[in-house]
């Protein structure tokens, strides 16, 4: 049986934190991203099998 994972958009963000380059480090599911934007969010949870509530 597979697992559906859903969050919404919003507590993503939170999980966000800019790293003072102007970027952010985004961790999903213990693996962390360095992003530029918080658009990269939906692309990433998407990829870890996340359905997104706007």
């Amino acid at each position: 049986m597979d697992t559906i994972k859903t969050a919404s958009f919003e507590s993503l963000l939170e999980l966000a934190v800019p790293d003072g380059d102007g970027g952010y480090v985004f961790t999903l599911d213990g693996e962390t991203f360095k992003i530029k934007d918080t658009l990269e969010i939906t692309g990433i949870a998407t990829k870890k099998g996340y359905i997104i509530i706007y």
